[in-house]
């Protein structure tokens, strides 16, 4: 049997090939916009004398003057990408840190929290929270939020960290 390839097949292979090309992509499209809680979350430092250098998911270990992106105290915004649970024993979680400086002439203990909507199953927990800053010190904190239900893709997130 001798199989010819006329420019009708040929023609029909392509097409074939680019109907699965877009399928592909068109479910790889849908699972990024599925599989993850995205959103930002605003972090507000009301203590005075009090700054934040915001590192998002890379732990910067230590906190110096000389950390980047350097120390504010407003417009302070980390851009979150959660992974949803795989099962109900198989949380998704995301953990970002935060380098807080203490610019005045006392000690400062800090205080941490979470304001705002959250989905449901969805936690806030951190590092830091009752830590003593000394005067002109700095303290390495973190924010993890952990999803543990399977049905909140493409959920937004709104809420704020407050840092006291």
């Amino acid at each position: 049997m001798k199989i010819e390839f006329t420019t009708k097949r040929v023609k029909l292979a392509r097409v074939a090939i680019a109907l699965v090309a877009i399928s592909l992509a068109g479910y790889v499209a849908y699972a990024a916009s599925t599989l993850s809680i995205n959103n930002t979350g605003s972090v507000v430092n009301v203590g005075t004398n009090l700054f934040a250098s915001l590192q998002g998911a890379t732990n910067p270990v230590t906190c110096t003057a000389a950390t980047t992106p350097a120390y504010a105290d407003a417009g302070l915004t980390q851009t979150w990408s959660v992974p949803v649970a795989t099962s109900t024993t198989s949380p998704g979680t995301q953990t970002q840190y935060a380098c807080i400086e203490n610019t005045g002439n006392s000690a400062h203990v800090i205080t941490i929290t979470e304001t705002g909507t959250l989905p449901t199953q969805v936690t806030f927990t951190s590092t830091g929270s009752g830590s003593s800053i000394p005067s002109n010190g700095f303290q390495l904190v973190s924010f993890t939020l952990t999803d543990s239900s399977t049905t909140n893709a493409g959920t937004p997130l709104t809420f704020t960290i407050t840092i006291g």
